[in-house]
């Protein structure tokens, strides 16, 4: 991704902190939203307690929110200061990343014990360097759950629409998504997909 196509893609977050939820919960956009909800809810074991989590690209907390009632302890990190500070506020530890180019924020207790990154793959310009990133943000035999969408008609609307805005995007296959994740040091466990919209899947990291 271009630096100007970042700069859209941070601008565009920005603005959208404040009614995220509302304009992701009506009409289609809601419906598709619950479809990626429900794969990522059985992506997140049952039972994290004591278990230190990365909500990697958290927006205003929706999964950390799940995470934190299934006894994880959640940090949370997003390209966005708005969206960390909308974490903060709900008293998560958060901190601005940009997952793919930044190195961690000293303050983040690294290594984790299960990360999430759920929508945000799609903005990398090279996934395994970013998914690299995050592998290296986690413990040796980790669990690392990644929700990105999936290559056909939804996807390609989706991405069409954000490029349309000037920001670039990719959709994925299982296979496309399984070779990042190898390129990355992480074996693939699982890949689910949830029609239209989405593949949810698991690595170790390795």
């Amino acid at each position: 991704m271009t630096s100007n196509g970042r700069n859209i893609l941070l601008d565009y977050y920005n603005k959208a902190a404040s009614n995220y939820y509302e304009r992701m919960s009506g009409g289609i956009g809601g419906w598709l939203r619950g479809r990626e909800v429900s794969i990522t809810y059985n992506m997140i074991p049952q039972d994290g307690k004591g278990m230190n989590t990365l909500d990697a690209g958290c927006g205003p907390c929706f999964y950390s929110a799940l995470l934190k009632e299934r006894g994880f302890n959640v940090t949370a990190i997003d390209i966005s200061p708005e969206m960390v500070k909308i974490a903060r506020n709900l008293g998560f530890p958060a901190y601005v990343m940009d997952i793919e180019y930044s190195a961690p924020p000293e303050e983040l207790p690294t290594p984790f014990d299960f990360v999430l990154c759920a929508g945000v793959l799609e903005f990398a310009n090279d996934p395994a360097a970013f998914l690299r990133s995050l592998r290296n943000m986690a413990k040796e035999g980790a669990e690392i759950a990644v929700v990105a969408p999936m290559a056909g008609a939804f996807g390609r609307f989706y991405r069409s629409h954000l490029v349309k805005r000037g920001i670039p995007a990719r959709v994925y296959t299982k296979k496309s998504l399984e070779e990042a994740m190898r390129n990355a040091g992480l074996e693939p466990i699982e890949v689910r997909a949830k029609w239209p919209i989405c593949l949810a899947a698991k690595a170790r990291a390795i």
